[in-house]
């Protein structure tokens, strides 16, 4: 790949990457001014800047910026964060042209008019309400306030609501005048573009912008050090929350790669320390470590999701390790798993434009690009002294802080700081079993050769079968860093007893907890080894389980793989852990504001019909489950099941074949009998639970063409019509309205029936404005037709949408394995634009007709109180 850096005249930082792999370009427009950049009486001016960007220039109205980009294919985003702001469209590489005419208006010449600023200031007070709403939110940016005592970090980076309410449009042009400057920018381009073409184009769009120097004026530092701090909150919350933080140096400091890695050896992976110690014994439901940096400082945080009855325990042996790690060091073993799993993370992220260009801009900023080479060649050359030394000087216990979000209706756990170190240390939980060595597993003697038959090539897809009929689907990507491996097959929870719900999820996430051949412990540290993990998924019609590695290392995943899905034993004490989380997942989901109304919603639509169920089970079901029916469901319903194994790499695709055969002989091909029809209510349903919370979430639900049903595509483009930046709803319940944050759209689509859904979160006291608003938008689409220039932007979008997704290789394999088991077969690989360019509006209109009947309508709802932020 050819990398080009130029700086313009004006002070513009451009970096182009011509990357073929895939018809796609990434451009990131990455700012240098971020929440830091604000002074006290402007908090959040930043983030309500980027709301603006894309509110209209001289020659842009409202919303064109949104519609131009869909027209051509593409979408657009943006964040900010403490030291930087973003801006990113992901296009068809066709599209370069129009892409970059559309961000360098956007970035020179935004208008930000003072009646569009009051009407987005009243979303942007929803989206902090949302954000108010979320544990995860509300326990990692109190930790920052609590460790800190000036600087800018401590402060709520959205802003509170009177503090946004006062911003007028003269403080936003100051500030976007000052920051918005060429020199305080970087604009990166990746993907299927000439460099040279490319850098014309931005020379005669960027270059005419006057050069400048931003005024920045820096907040107040920290001085002194840390003491040990706690503090604990409630919410209406149904899992308990917790976070150890302490303060470490910025991205640039040396002992920060330490730190990185240190996080990784702790939280990241089975085989970690905190999973291990934490999850392992059933004490919280998910449990990471990591260090965050923003720059000029950073935070080491470990953060767990635990039961409330477990929180003390699970804190107790979350600080446990961090301590043990402190005074006992780490193993060689330990390191190198941490960085053979950094390794894959860093080939995934670059297997995008987006995540290419985004990764370039970012070590730009920070000096230039070529230090992000620099930073993972030291983390790979690291060892237990360089993570054992950064340790001991940065997480000292005296200097930590411990935030606790528990659920209000518990008593409170403890008063005060020194109370609560004694607490933590008052027991120490038994130390980890030191991993063993991976001693090499002999092959088993006098298995035969399996064989595998080569049956066509479709599509870029080798497609083969083995001796039992079990499909292989191998397709090549060359230059891909890594391989990912896939084995899918049907049924699943919709197959289970209503008494047994939540099976298929506790069958597919214990059989990764041991073999004949394999502990729980060294599958992990296996797989971790090679640089992946075995990811299970279950859903309402298939389950599977999947990794990803570094291509060099196929062989060995594949081994590793097959014994895992076809030789699990289901260990007691495993069934019991993975029991424990499934149950906390499921409280978990009550607490998600935009996942749980639409289980609301989909539970009161399909009543009985397995559909109606949770592919995670209910706490009955999940209690219900008994070792023997694990190993039954896996004999009758996992080796006996219509499955197909997917590889997707730069492979040779008849060697990878013979070696599935080889590995997977144990699957047996079969037919399963069709899932009965679910009936939809005739009648309007609605269920409806009220909670403390800022906002009211909105779910309403129709009836839907199934999957195979070609009505599909149809479903799928008055979605892009309805839903995303530029769309009907987000236009007018958002853009106009300023009713909502978030306004969401979308089909689903099940073997045997569909939905299409529409989401809407907004305060109490308009819940039944955003009700009807949305209900005004359905009765649009049965009663008028779709404009033709709505249909054409909708279908360049959900084809450039298809195109850019394809760029990932896990992306790939899903598409491929679902169009063999749940679809036509691999020919939907090559028809999906034919389809999409084939719908009508006289087409949508008549799908909106026999599905959109508001007195068919299904709805779940989460009411709040209404509180201010």
């Amino acid at each position: 790949m050819t990398t080009v850096r130029e700086r313009l005249p004006n002070g513009l930082t451009v970096i182009v990457r011509r990357d073929t792999a895939a018809p796609v370009v990434a451009i990131v427009t990455h700012v240098r001014a971020g929440y830091f950049d604000e002074s006290d009486d402007v908090v959040g001016i930043a983030h309500v800047l980027e709301h603006m960007y894309f509110k209209g220039t001289p020659t842009r109205g409202v919303g064109e910026i949104a519609r131009q980009t869909k027209a051509s294919g593409g979408y657009l985003n943006a964040s900010t964060i403490y030291d930087q702001t973003v801006y990113y469209t992901v296009l068809p590489a066709s599209s370069l042209a129009s892409g970059l005419d559309i961000q360098s208006d956007a970035w020179a010449n935004s208008v930000i008019d003072g009646e569009e600023l009051a009407r987005e200031l009243e979303v942007i007070i929803q989206e902090a309400k949302r954000k108010s709403d979320s544990a995860g939110a509300i326990v990692s940016e109190s930790l920052f306030e609590l460790l800190h005592d000036r600087h800018r970090i401590r402060r709520w980076r959205i802003g509170n609501e009177p503090g946004l309410r006062a911003l007028r449009r003269e403080h936003l042009l100051a500030f976007y005048r000052n920051f918005y400057k060429p020199s305080n920018t970087i604009l990166s381009i990746v993907g299927d573009v000439d460099v040279e073409h490319a850098l014309d184009l931005v020379r005669a769009r960027y270059g005419p912008v006057p050069r400048g120097l931003p005024d920045r004026v820096p907040g107040p530092t920290e001085n002194g050090t840390a003491s040990f701090r706690f503090r604990e909150m409630s919410g209406d919350v149904q899992q308990s929350e917790f976070a150890f933080g302490w303060r470490t140096p910025g991205t640039l400091h040396e002992d920060t790669v330490k730190l990185d890695l240190a996080g990784l050896v702790l939280g990241t992976g089975r085989a970690s320390r905190l999973y291990r110690a934490v999850r392992e014994r059933q004490l919280a439901a998910s449990v990471s470590a990591y260090n965050y940096t923003p720059t000029e400082l950073g935070v080491f945080l470990v953060r767990a999701e635990t039961p409330p009855e477990r929180a003390l325990d699970a804190a107790r042996a979350t600080w446990d390790q961090v301590m043990r790690l402190r005074d006992d060091g780490v193993s060689a073993s330990e390191v190198t798993r941490a960085q053979r799993l950094f390794e894959s993370r860093w080939l995934r992220r670059l297997e995008t434009m987006d995540g290419q260009a985004t990764h370039l801009a970012e070590w730009e900023a920070l000096g230039g690009w070529e230090l992000g080479d620099a930073y993972a060649e030291r983390m790979l050359a690291l060892g237990p002294d360089d993570v054992l030394d950064a340790v001991r000087r940065h997480l000292d216990p005296d200097r930590a802080g411990w935030l606790l979000y528990r659920p209000e209706r518990d008593a409170p756990v403890v008063a005060d700081p020194a109370s609560a170190r004694a607490l933590l240390e008052r027991v120490r939980p038994a130390p980890l079993d030191r991993l063993p060595a991976l001693e090499p597993i002999a092959a088993p003697n006098g298995v035969p050769a399996r064989a595998v038959r080569f049956e066509v090539e479709e599509f870029g897809v080798r497609v083969y079968r083995t001796a039992r009929g079990v499909p292989v689907l191998v397709r090549r990507r060359p230059g891909a860093g890594l391989v990912h491996i896939g084995l899918l097959a049907m049924g699943g929870a919709s197959r289970e007893d209503a008494a047994v719900s939540g099976l298929t999820t506790l069958m597919a996430r214990t059989a990764i907890k041991g073999t004949a051949l394999r502990s729980a412990t060294r599958i992990a540290e296996e797989s971790e080894l090679l640089g992946g993990a075995i990811e299970p998924t279950v859903m309402s019609d298939g389950f599977g389980w999947s990794l990803s590695v570094p291509v060099g290392r196929l062989r060995d995943a594949l081994t590793l793989l097959a014994d895992v899905v076809q030789r699990p034993v289901f260990p007691e004490e495993a069934l019991e852990t993975e029991r424990t989380i499934a149950v906390a997942d499921v409280a978990h989901l009550r607490d998600d504001m935009f996942q749980y109304p639409f289980r609301l919603a989909t539970s009161a639509a399909y009543g009985e019909h397995p559909y109606g169920r949770s592919p995670l089970g209910s706490e009955e079901g999940l209690a219900a489950v008994t070792v023997e029916a694990l190993r039954e469901w896996h004999a009758t319903h996992v080796l006996r099941a219509p499955c197909a194994i997917g590889v997707v790499g730069d492979v040779d695709a008849d060697e990878v074949a013979a070696l599935v055969a080889q590995a997977f002989g144990e699957f047996v091909a079969m037919e399963l009998e069709p899932l009965e029809l679910p009936v939809w209510p005739a009648e309007t349903r609605a269920t409806i639970e009220s909670r403390d919370k800022a906002q009211s979430a909105l779910a309403i639900v129709f009836d839907g063409p199934p999957r195979d049903d070609d009505a599909r595509y149809t479903a799928g483009l008055i979605a892009a019509v309805a839903s995303g930046l530029g769309g009907r709803f987000f236009n007018e319940l958002r853009e106009k309205r300023s009713l909502a944050y978030t306004v969401h759209a979308s089909a689903s689509h099940r073997l045997r029936g569909g939905m299409f859904m529409a989401y809407i979160a907004t305060s109490p006291e308009r819940e039944e404005e955003a009700r009807a608003g949305l209900l005004a938008e359905f009765a649009r689409l049965r009663e008028e037709p779709v404009g033709e220039d709505e249909l054409r932007r909708a279908q360049e979008y959900t084809i450039g949408l298809r195109a850019i997704g394809r760029q990932s290789g896990k992306a790939a394999l899903g598409e491929m394995v679902n169009a063999w088991l749940f679809g036509t077969g691999l020919a939907e690989l090559e028809v999906f634009e034919q389809r999409v360019r084939a719908v009508s509006t006289s087409g949508m209109r008549a799908l909106a007709r026999s599905y959109f009947d508001e007195s068919r309508r299904v709805e779940g709802v989460v009411r709040g109180v209404g509180r201010a932020v």
